[in-house]
């Protein structure tokens, strides 16, 4: 990298719809689209003051951008990827807990939560969580030989998976989700602000256009249910605890989306009819802050915290700025 890239640099980017590796890339001269990438992966790039998390994700209008090159991008990247010791906002996944038959992980956003489908020329998506999970764990010591995968985050969600180690582990943790014995809690910031503190977001969950929607009763679709309570507003949105009582793809999501509130960063859900947001997020603003469940050895109550990321508090004090409002 040359050396008049190794400053921090202080940028106004205005490339409506660029991806944010591409905007980088051209507006540092000397900076490549995957040194640009692995800057971002290594929390060195601020979007309009918050850790960006997505780098890809397009860009807006205009954005006053940081990015930190004072030390080059090897040492925050590898951190990130395999868990060294330099100061970065987050890592692609942590342990949280763990013992002989199950094990709770912190999954950073942008990594997928079990292997996706393979594409036409058979290749599958490297850097999913059982892979780096065998990583982590080998380095350990422990030789793991089944995995199981109990359930999903979608890949830019960040927070509490839990794996099993054994096939009736998975099988009655498993059961435990089916039934809604296990308890979800997610912390999303969302744009507006919902009538009321709290309440109950029950429908049908069904397709329309290719996307999720509450759908009307007699229209094909499952059942889902999602408690929400509002923790903090802020001119720009509302910090929202979101519990699940039913486990559909992307219900917090579309539940939030229907209640007039998207999460910050959702790019799928949020309608397109809505006025441009005043704010752009560095990511999907959703976290799966914590996972409770019955241990199947004897039953006792396990419950596990992921720490809400620091990117929550940097893009909440974005929010919290009352003349980034736009009309």
């Amino acid at each position: 990298m040359p050396e008049d890239v190794l400053k921090l640099h202080r940028l106004t980017v205005t490339q409506p719809g660029e991806p944010l590796i591409a905007a980088l890339a051209t507006a540092i001269p000397g900076l490549t689209k995957t040194q640009a990438r692995r800057a971002v992966l290594g929390g060195l790039v601020k979007v309009d003051g918050a850790v960006a998390g997505d780098a890809t994700g397009a860009l807006g209008d205009t954005h006053r951008i940081e990015v930190d090159l004072r030390h080059g991008v090897d040492r925050a990247y590898k951190a990130r990827v395999h868990g060294g010791n330099a100061a970065i906002s987050e890592r692609p996944m942590e342990v949280l807990w763990s013992d002989h038959r199950l094990v709770v992980v912190n999954k950073a956003p942008g990594i997928l939560a079990a292997p996706g489908k393979a594409d036409p020329g058979g290749r599958v998506e490297r850097g999913h969580v059982p892979e780096l999970l065998r990583r982590i764990l080998h380095k350990q010591g422990r030789k793991i030989g089944f995995m199981g995968i109990i359930h999903r985050l979608d890949k830019d969600t960040s927070g509490c998976l839990i794996l099993a180690f054994d096939h009736e582990a998975q099988r009655m943790v498993s059961e435990q989700f089916s039934t809604h014995s296990a308890a979800r809690t997610y912390h999303a910031l969302v744009e507006n602000h919902p009538h009321g503190d709290d309440g109950v977001i029950r429908g049908k969950q069904g397709r329309r256009d290719g996307r999720r929607v509450l759908v009307d009763e007699d229209e094909p679709g499952v059942e889902a249910v999602t408690r929400w309570k509002v923790l903090k507003r802020y001119p720009l949105g509302t910090a929202i605890e979101a519990t699940l009582e039913t486990g559909r793809t992307h219900q917090i999501r579309v539940a939030l989306n229907s209640l007039g509130c998207p999460v910050w960063g959702d790019r799928v859900y949020r309608d397109r009819r809505w006025r441009v947001p005043a704010a752009q997020a560095p990511r999907l603003m959703l976290h799966a802050h914590k996972l409770a469940f019955d241990h199947p050895d004897d039953g006792r109550r396990v419950e596990v915290v992921a720490p809400i990321p620091p990117v929550f508090g940097e893009f909440a004090a974005v929010l919290d700025k009352p003349a980034l409002r736009t009309s």
